[in-house]
């Protein structure tokens, strides 16, 4: 089974301290917009009724809390009806993780949101808990798309005579999954119910997860005794 190359699992690291550490300094300085929120928040803003506004309106129901659910279930459901079990749990189980590191420094930061909103949210601000949502989930895909595309190549067989675990390469899925983050983004800070760094770790965290969950079964699927487990794990 493929796993993840050592840059990306060095990077995810400092990338979840950075946005540890900012959240903390914004929790004792008491620190509201930073000069490049507040520009970016002058910039992206919409024009109520606005074709781009409906957009960003879609985005934010899509990526809310109901459409991350029904999106994360449906893609279970496809996943065990083909009986890509291994999938299906990565799936879960970086939701469930990244809604969970996501609501605490939440409570932990309380940062407020801007005040003119376009569209009606709640919560705390930071981070953005739909850029959370829109990166773990089109992550989480990207890997299981990739190596799904890697299981069947002949990189995968080669490593497999040397007994060795292949590393994931690059897929084009990886590029639709950018591209969503990146819309999400735009969405809530354009919706002005998001500063920018609220998405920017938001989307950090979503990515962190989907790495390290995922190299935590495959590591799993390796060192496990039982090779029936294993071999579910490898699905």
């Amino acid at each position: 089974m493929s796993r993840q190359p050592p840059w990306l699992l060095w990077a995810t690291l400092p990338a979840v301290l950075l946005v540890i550490a900012f959240g903390l300094w914004l929790h004792l300085e008491r620190i509201g917009p930073t000069p490049v929120d507040q520009s970016w928040l002058e910039f992206a803003g919409l024009d109520r009724g606005s074709v781009p506004y409906w957009i960003a309106v879609v985005l934010a129901e899509v990526g809310g809390g109901t459409g991350v659910v029904i999106c994360t279930a449906l893609f279970t459901g496809v996943f065990v009806l083909r009986r890509r079990l291994r999938s299906a749990l990565f799936l879960v189980t970086t939701m469930l993780a990244g809604i969970a590191a996501s609501e605490i420094l939440k409570a932990i930061v309380t940062r407020l949101r801007p005040g003119d909103q376009l569209y009606e949210s709640l919560g705390f601000s930071y981070p953005s808990g739909h850029s959370m949502g829109a990166a773990a989930l089109a992550m989480s895909l990207a890997i299981i798309a990739c190596r799904r595309h890697q299981l069947r190549g002949p990189a995968a067989q080669e490593a497999e005579a040397q007994a060795q675990a292949p590393r994931m390469g690059f897929h084009w899925s990886f590029i639709l999954a950018g591209i969503w983050i990146l819309g999400m983004m735009w969405s809530r800070t354009a919706l002005q119910v998001h500063w920018l760094t609220d998405t920017i770790a938001g989307a950090f965290i979503g990515i962190a997860v989907a790495v390290l969950v995922d190299e935590f079964w495959t590591l799993t699927a390796q060192k496990t005794r039982s090779p029936r487990f294993a071999l579910w794990l490898a699905g």
